[in-house]
């Protein structure tokens, strides 16, 4: 049963750049909400994780109400900003005295469960209970930034999860912290990936249109963007925002020649262990050749020490120009 919306939600601005890609990430996270389950959104800085939240919020609204919160520290915050979320959706906390107002109403819930965040984050599990008890859908808590989360916030969130669907976006560093083991078990687990290369095209492609950003090359412009960025949405957008497109080309022309630079001399460092083998044969030919008393001998090793000292750095240098 989707929940009725008798006031307004958060206001959560549309995403202000075209999103790209996430299929597959955007249709797990809907099924995990529509089985009232919680879901771990896992990424590194700058792969998405934000900008798909905003993404689903209306695909969200189809299944349950969405309660959007920025982050999840500090708690007390977090406590404050889910409690409006939910004033928005009419999930109120029990014994609090509606006006309708928002700022009057967050007074008197402050005012009555003054015991501090514990008494006020029962209060919201509480009213989360009541609300899925009274035959509505479990809501959807979209937490944009969760990696603050620590040990002493776990046993409230839990306790959220049994009424509500979680969605935490967090570093994959976040799922080694301590005492919060507990939660993660409790959640279906998202990974973002970085984007494919038809995906981080198509991205540069709609920032290019939406900046207005003209090129006298657009391919190889493009082609600099992909490979600077290596797929990471963040990186793609700040390429196409913020670096003029003459010195992005030049930058992806300057890498190239710096890699291929260092190819060429991998290949003549690489030529190393076999002069060093032929300088010692010449030597051992030498020291055989006086030992024997054969002059010829001796010559050989003697001219072939020379010409490794003077043509086998020549061939190294050669080697590495091809």
């Amino acid at each position: 049963m989707t929940a009725a919306k008798p006031y307004p939600l958060l206001p959560v601005p549309p995403p202000a750049l075209p999103f790209v890609g996430r299929s597959a990430e955007g249709r797990a996270l809907l099924l995990s909400i529509r089985a009232a389950r919680s879901v771990a959104l896992v990424a590194p800085p700058a792969y998405g994780k934000s900008a798909l939240l905003s993404e689903l919020v209306e695909a969200v609204e189809e299944i349950t109400v969405p309660l959007i919160v920025p982050k999840v520290a500090p708690f007390t915050a977090f406590l404050s900003d889910l409690h409006d979320a939910m004033h928005g959706a009419g999930i109120y906390s029990p014994g609090v005295k509606i006006t309708k107002d928002l700022d009057t109403d967050r007074a008197t819930w402050r005012k009555k469960y003054a015991g501090g965040n514990e008494a006020r984050a029962r209060a919201l599990v509480e009213a989360l209970r009541l609300y899925v008890q009274a035959g509505h859908q479990p809501p959807a808590v979209l937490v944009d930034d969760a990696g603050g989360i620590t040990q002493a916030m776990t046993p409230v969130l839990v306790g959220m999860a049994a009424h509500a669907a979680l969605v935490l976006a967090i570093y994959p560093e976040t799922l080694q912290k301590a005492g919060t083991r507990r939660l993660w078990q409790l959640c279906d687990k998202v990974e973002l990936a970085q984007l494919d290369g038809s995906d981080s095209r198509a991205l540069v492609g709609s920032l290019t249109a939406s900046y207005g950003i003209t090129t006298p090359d657009t391919k190889a412009y493009e082609n600099s963007v992909l490979a600077l960025s290596s797929g990471i949405p963040g990186e793609i957008v700040r390429l196409v925002r913020y670096v003029p497109a003459a010195e992005i080309v030049k930058q992806r022309g300057g890498s190239a020649l710096a890699q291929n630079r260092a190819a060429r001399e991998e290949r003549g460092t690489a030529l190393a262990p076999v002069l060093l083998v032929l300088s010692a044969v010449f030597v051992i030919i030498r020291v055989l050749g006086r030992a024997r008393g054969e002059m010829d001998a001796y010559v050989i090793g003697q001219v072939g020490m020379a010409a490794s000292m003077i043509l086998l750095p020549l061939m190294r240098r050669w080697t590495a120009a091809r």
